[in-house]
Order: structure tokens, then C-alpha cells, then sequence
């Protein structure tokens, strides 16, 4: 009996194996080739390597070290944790997941790829999110941060802050209509979230206030602690953006040598990564001649995230817990496509300058940075006044987001039906 159990059993660890062998095989020889291809042009790799450099160093890097530091700061604080509770009925109502959801969505918000699905992880782990419910958490959880979007691609690379915010508006809208729709597509019409009690917004600004008093009291560090751990944990993230950059600049460099000649490649760097898609899309001719369509397309790449970003989400998961690879990458272009749909009217908007009348001080576009000396100062520190204000103006837009979730609660007079029935 005991030899007919164990011969079912040893077949999917035997499929599984071979299945990692031959990943394992795959990814070798695709690191051999790139290696190959490094050895015989080293001047290009060397070259593009730079020029990633350079975009991390100019632009990425002095306009997300402040935004990361201040959500690091703010996570420390317990602010982040009253956050989480004022989005748990945006989290139950539209997305059909469980309130603690909420957590995850005001990390994912507040600090981008990938520490939404950094935190998305830590809810499964303790049981507080279902396997079935990942790919809508993830979904609606790894996303850029407003920060760069606005920050980094709007100031920095398209060296305008208002399509920065119309590029922001559509990832912002389009994921909670993409959350809600594929909550809807993809489960059943009465899924398993405990109803949550009904009650005035005033209970639920004191649950949030009770959470962020919770918080601070466990965290317990000094705040010159809590500082200087922000800056190494900051610095530490865009490390390795840096790194991940400075690679794909490479890798795609490599591949544009192997297949000269080739047009499309023009589009595959904001299909591989975002910070590189989003500034070649800044130096195209596309921007030039429709910046509407090009900041629809921008828009459209950064809600997929480029193939960096997934695996990114994919190495928080860890080696213990199964990823949803299939539904992941099905939920990011559905995201992707509804990002394109809102961001190319709100982007139409600014270029017709019919925005320019709400933020007069914007409507003067900064001076180009382009064509500047090697060792001049990086053009994204010149632009520290207008960051500083960009990023109070993405808290403020952050924190409208929360309190807007405190008001929207189940209704008193269904308490017993299940949410979406």
C-alpha cells in the first residue's frame, strides 16, 4: 500500500526538479551569451553601462531619496499604519479582499515597486490574505510610486511636472478601476471577506488613531535612529535600482548589436524597464511630435512595470511561496491596457494647456538638461525647489486618497450580505 502512495507522490517533486534544471540550464546560458557579446564589444557595454549610470545618477536617484526616506520616516511613525486602516473599506468594498489588504495598498502606494508585493507577501505569511486573492492584491499593490511618476518622469526625464501628474492620475485611476473590475472577472460573486461592521467615520478615524499610537509604541526607536535607518534602507533600494538599470542598459544594448537595423527595438526598453522605457520615451520623437501619446504609452509601460519589476515582485515571494505567474502578468497588461485609456485624455489636456490655468507655476517648463558638461551637477538636484513642493503636493493627493476611504463603509442596511452579491 505503502509503494502505491509513494509513486504518485515522487511525480510532481521528479516533473518539478527537472522543471528547475532546466530553468537553471536556460538561465545559464542566457548569462553566457551575455558575456559573450560583453567580451567582444566591451566599448559598448562600457558605454551603455554609463549611460545608465548617468540616468540613475541624474534623475532617479536625487529625486526618489528624499520621497523614500520620508516613507520610511512616515512607516516609523505609525502614520502609514492609521493609512492602512482607513483604506480596509476601499480594500473589502472594490477590491473583494480581506481589510488587512489595506496595509499592503498604502505601502504599495506610498513606496512603489516592490514593496507593495513586499507586504502583500507578509499578509499571506501570517494568514491574513487567501492564495486566490494575491493576483488582485498585487494588482492594485505593485505600483509605481507617485513619487516617481510625478518626481523622477515628469520633472526629471519629460522635464514637465504636469504630465508627470496627468501620467500619475491614469496609473491612479485605472488601477482602482482595474482592481475592482478583476475582482469581479476573476472570482466568484460571493467571495470569503468577513463583513466589516458598520459605523460612523468617526469610529474608523479612531481605529486608524489607535493604530498609529500601536505603531509608534512598538517600533520604540529614537527619532535620530529612525533617521539614520531611513537614509541606509533608502539608499540601500535605490542601490539596487541602480543596478538593475545600469544591467538593462546593457542587455538591451547588446541585443540592439545582435539585431541591427531594427526600428522596434525603440519600444522594448519600457518593456524591460520602466526608468529606461520612461527616459528614452523623454528623448523620442514621439514626444516631440505628440506628447499626449507618448505620455499615454509612458503611462501604459509603467502600469506594467517592465519585465524588471515583475521579477522584482517575484523575488519578494521567496522560494516558499508559490507566485501566480499566469494571472500576474495577465492582471499588469489589463492594467496596462486601462492605464493607456485613462492617461491619453488627462495627458490631451495638458498639451492643449487647457491644466496650465491650475498650477500657473508650472506652466514654465524648466530648462532642458541635455548636452550639459560630464562632472556639471546632475540636472535632478538643480530641480530640488520644485521637487520639495511636487513631493508635499503627492502627500497631500496621498492623504485626500485616505481619508476618502474613510468615508466609503458598507451600507447599514445589509449587514449580512456578502460584499458584491
Amino acid at each position: 500500500m505503502s509503494g502505491k502512495e509513494s509513486g504518485p507522490a515522487s511525480g510532481p517533486t521528479n516533473a518539478k526538479n527537472q522543471n528547475s534544471v532546466l530553468v537553471s540550464v536556460l538561465l545559464g546560458a542566457c548569462a553566457l551569451l551575455l558575456v559573450v557579446s560583453i567580451v567582444r564589444s566591451p566599448g559598448e557595454a562600457f558605454r551603455a553601462s554609463l549611460g545608465g549610470f548617468e540616468v540613475w545618477w541624474q534623475t532617479v536617484f536625487p529625486g526618489l531619496l528624499p520621497p523614500l526616506i520620508l516613507t520610511e520616516l512616515l512607516a516609523a511613525s505609525g502614520l502609514l499604519h492609521g493609512i492602512a486602516v482607513l483604506g480596509e473599506p476601499i480594500a473589502r468594498k472594490l477590491f473583494r479582499l480581506p481589510g488587512a489588504a489595506g496595509w499592503a495598498l498604502a505601502f504599495g502606494w506610498a513606496a512603489g515597486v516592490p514593496v507593495g508585493a513586499r507586504e502583500a507577501v507578509r499578509l499571506k505569511e501570517k494568514g491574513l490574505v487567501r492564495d486566490q486573492d494575491m493576483d488582485t492584491l498585487l494588482l492594485v499593490a505593485h505600483l509605481p510610486s507617485p513619487f516617481l511618476v510625478v518626481l523622477v518622469v515628469g520633472s526629471g526625464f519629460l522635464q514637465s511636472p504636469l504630465y508627470g501628474w496627468a501620467i500619475a492620475a491614469g496609473l491612479w485611476l485605472s488601477a482602482l478601476v482595474a482592481g475592482w473590475l478583476w475582482s469581479r472577472l476573476t472570482k466568484s460573486a460571493s467571495p470569503a471577506v468577513p463583513p466589516h461592521p458598520a459605523g460612523p467615520a468617526a469610529a474608523t478615524l479612531r481605529r486608524a488613531y489607535r493604530a498609529v499610537r500601536e505603531a509608534r509604541a512598538e517600533d520604540g526607536r529614537p527619532f535620530g535612529q529612525q533617521i539614520a535607518e531611513a537614509v541606509t534602507r533608502a539608499v540601500s533600494m535605490l542601490m539596487a535600482v541602480g543596478g538593475l538599470i545600469m544591467l538593462s542598459s546593457v542587455l538591451l544594448r547588446m541585443f540592439q548589436l545582435a539585431i541591427p537595423g531594427a526600428d522596434a527595438w525603440v519600444a522594448v526598453p519600457g518593456a524591460y524597464e520602466m526608468h529606461l522605457g520612461a527616459y528614452e520615451t523623454s528623448r523620442s520623437a514621439l514626444f516631440e511630435a505628440d506628447p499626449a501619446r507618448a505620455a499615454a504609452l509612458l503611462a501604459a509601460a509603467l502600469a506594467w512595470t517592465g519585465v524588471c519589476g515583475l521579477l522584482q515582485a517575484r523575488a519578494v515571494f521567496g522560494t516558499r511561496n508559490p507566485f501566480p505567474w499566469l494571472r500576474f502578468i495577465a492582471a499588469r497588461l489589463f492594467h496596462a491596457a486601462l492605464a493607456l485609456a485613462f492617461a491619453y485624455p488627462l495627458a490631451l489636456a495638458v498639451q492643449q494647456d487647457w491644466l496650465k490655468r491650475f498650477v500657473p507655476a508650472w506652466a514654465a517648463e524648466p530648462a532642458s538638461i541635455a548636452g550639459e558638461a560630464v562632472f556639471a551637477l546632475p540636472g535632478g538636484w538643480k530641480l530640488s525647489a520644485a521637487t520639495l513642493a511636487t513631493a508635499a503636493a503627492s502627500i497631500g493627493v496621498f492623504l485626500l486618497l485616505a481619508l476618502l476611504a474613510a468615508i466609503i463603509r458598507p451600507s447599514k442596511g445589509k449587514p449580512k450580505d456578502p460584499p458584491g452579491s
